[in-house]
């Protein structure tokens, strides 16, 4: 076996030991005086996404951990969408074409839809795989395999001091393990309702004492739950079923000859399918029907490397660097063929150089950095009005920043960070108007912002923490397409200060864990994005605007409860308001709520380990109504919905499990968004209805 070095390896997003900072809300066991098993605790939680590590304990920012071993008991979630479903305030309104919406924040950002391709668009949360942060189109029309997982967290709140640009409203941190030195494998297959498949299988283990090597695939498919009525519906170059293929291989270089280096070389590629959107259109809208004669699809397939190098000095300064590149290909088709197909190709590259110093045990503990980043797009649309939109889009993100904590004493900890923040937006083509005028876009802007964050911390006592916390978030402008006019229009950068009062805690022995944030967050020229029907048309007006003022407060609160040493309890609670306070482009908006904004979230769930080999878990997620547009539109408003999953787990022997699940238990057939929509009556993205599943993982 490869010996543990003290080394560390970052990557982009994290700070990781070869051994890991594996932050888990597991069972634990710990031993007594005599080595025999005593009473089991809830194991202590690290934080990496920031930068540095801390303990969950130790971090100010809202921040939700899902663990590989969380994902042991759930090995039916394919996905970071299914995997964070039940955090607080963050919320999936649809079952594909989405994004999280975070603290009322829509992370797709402003530009969506067909916007998205007449005018580009800048995503409100960065959600990063590995070192690679996923563009627009990968994260909304994508799905993200969480298939040999090591550790998701999410952030709430601005994250732009350590994660750049657009991040105003959170970041998505996933890990996937790393080679290791002593050989391993999984495989796992599973098959449900509206034919459910999936296959996944993993292998890592040594190729020399210095060398090791690890490689994962997960495929995923199923049938659309929508069953389309419409006689003269058509299906020839669409394809409305889900399918997700994702494939990773990493190698991990430890020289002997070089002690403290550390060098990692991954490569990913996916491919995705899916619809726009599963909605109804025909009422009652439970029974999933839809009267539209097409509806488009989505193709996309990435390809990303990404080389990792890190070297550990004797006094424990890590200096590293992480370079990642990566292609897209995205594929819009709908029927007839020139009614709307599109495709984008678009290629990105990255580079994160960080110098790491110090220890939580340390008076003085960061980190210090620069990002470069550059995105090229070149996307097209087939349209049998409005021309032929071409686009170039080039996106150039500069960072430097620096976040440090100062232990004052045993019980006061000062941290500060500073983000100097370089964005240029640069969008050029030309489109052409139903009066087929020409109409160029030359849009070349850069924004330029400084993003403080200052958080102090005070130990109560070893276990318990309570502190507070000021950032700023900043997201950069761009241009719109206003459909009525046949011109563009640029809106602005949007910025916010974000307030927070946090609390953590380990009680009863550490079985009990409590984490709760409260947070005020202050927007100012907060991108708003519009989409009406013209009164007397059907003419679509998509628009971006700038509201001079809006906020947000609200709280999230997390526990989880070690009953018995069999027995587990969670409960999670987000609670959210949000005002428009000033919009002088739309003075009927002003305090409206946000869009798709659930005024609260409530949860609970329970895992039990019955037998010895034999667990069965349940939760319960319940979401308030909210509307589904900021004019808050009557007719839009979605009602409150509670949705139940249950699943068991049977360990037939120490490599070898079964599993079945039920998902949504009692059948909630909900609206998650309505809108108007030209052709049908009524418009209904729907959740998912009950699933069924059985599947089997062996591991070697």
């Amino acid at each position: 076996m490869k010996p543990t070095r003290i080394s560390t390896l970052l990557g982009s997003t994290a700070v990781f030991t070869i051994s890991q900072f594996v932050s888990c809300i597991a069972f634990a066991q710990d031993t007594g005086p005599d080595g025999a098993p005593g009473a089991t605790v809830l194991e202590t939680i690290y934080v990496s996404g920031e930068k540095i590590s801390r303990s969950l304990q130790d971090t100010a920012s809202s921040v939700e951990i899902i663990s590989g071993a969380d994902q042991a008991t759930r090995p039916d979630e394919q996905s970071v969408q299914s995997a964070i479903k039940d955090v607080p305030n963050v919320y999936y309104p649809g079952t594909v074409g989405v994004a999280p919406v975070i603290r009322g924040q829509d992370t797709q950002g402003p530009n969506t839809g067909a916007v998205a391709f007449y005018s580009g668009t800048v995503p409100r949360a960065s959600i990063n795989i590995d070192g690679h942060y996923q563009t627009y189109f990968e994260t909304v029309f994508g799905a993200t395999s969480i298939w040999d997982l090591d550790q998701i967290e999410v952030f709430r709140g601005p994250q732009t001091t350590s994660q750049g640009a657009n991040s105003i409203a959170g970041a998505i941190i996933v890990k996937t393990k790393d080679p290791t030195f002593t050989p391993e494998g999984a495989i796992q297959a599973e098959y449900g309702s509206y034919n459910t498949r999936r296959v996944s299988g993993m292998l890592s283990g040594p190729l020399s004492n210095q060398l090791a090597a690890r490689v994962a695939m997960d495929y995923y498919g199923r049938d659309t739950f929508i069953d389309y009525i419409n006689s003269s519906f058509t299906e020839d170059v669409t394809d409305l079923d889900i399918m997700s293929f994702n494939g990773r291989a990493k190698l991990l270089f430890t020289p002997d000859a070089i002690p403290g280096l550390t060098a990692k070389l991954t490569y990913a590629t996916a491919q995705n399918n899916q619809p726009t959107y599963e909605a109804a259109t025909v009422e009652p809208f439970d029974r999933l029907e839809n009267s539209q004669a097409s509806v488009p699809s989505f193709y996309s397939r990435s390809n990303t490397g990404i080389a990792d190098l890190s070297y550990e000095f004797e006094n424990g300064i890590v200096v590293s660097n992480q370079t990642q590149y990566s292609k897209l290909y995205v594929d819009r088709r709908l029927e007839t063929v020139g009614n709307g197909d599109a495709t984008i190709n678009q290629q990105n590259w990255s580079n994160e150089a960080l110098l790491n110093f110090g220890t939580q045990d340390s008076m003085f503990s960061g980190v210090a950095g620069f990002y470069a980043a550059h995105t090229q797009s070149d996307e097209s649309l087939l349209l049998p009005f409005n021309g032929s939109p071409d686009f170039d889009d080039t996106k150039t993100n500069l960072g430097v920043f620096t976040e440090i904590d100062y232990r004052i004493n045993e019980t006061w900890t000062l941290t500060g960070g500073l983000r100097f923040e370089s964005d240029r937006v640069k969008r050029e083509g030309q489109s052409t108007t139903a009066a087929t005028r020409a109409v160029d876009f030359d849009y070349d802007e850069t924004f330029n912002a400084l993003l403080p964050k200052i958080a102090l911390a005070y130990s109560i006592t070893p276990d318990v923490t309570v502190g507070g916390l000021i950032n700023r978030g900043f997201n950069p402008g761009g241009v719109a397409f206003d459909f009525l006019n046949g011109t563009p229009l640029a809106f602005k950068e949007e910025t916010s200060w974000n307030y927070e009062i946090f609390g953590r805690a380990k009680l009863l022995d550490d079985k009990l864990s409590v984490s709760a944030n409260l947070f005020y967050t202050d927007y100012q020229d907060s991108q708003r994005y519009f989409q009406t029907v013209l009164p007397g048309s059907s003419v679509t007006q998509l628009l971006t605007l700038n509201a001079e003022k809006a906020h947000a407060y609200g709280l999230e609160v997390a526990m989880s409860y070690q009953v018995l040493d069999n027995l587990r309890f969670n409960a999670n609670a987000g609670v959210l308001k949000s005002d428009i306070s000033q919009f002088d482009a739309l003075p009927a908006v002003e305090g409206n709520e946000f869009s798709k904004a659930p005024g609260y979230t409530l949860g609970f769930g329970a895992e039990w380990r019955i037998l010895e080999n034999l667990v069965l878990s349940a939760n319960v997620e319940h979401f308030d109504g909210y509307y589904s547009d900021d004019l808050n539109s009557q007719a839009f408003q979605v009602d409150p919905y509670t949705v139940a999953n249950a699943r068991a787990t049977y360990q037939i022997h120490d490599h070898f499990q079964i599993y079945g699940y039920v998902d949504n238990i009692f059948d909630e057939r909900s609206p998650t968004y309505l809108e108007n929509r030209p052709g049908v009556a009524s418009f209904a993205i729907m959740s998912a209805p009950r699933m069924f599943g059985v599947g089997a993982k062996a591991t070697f």
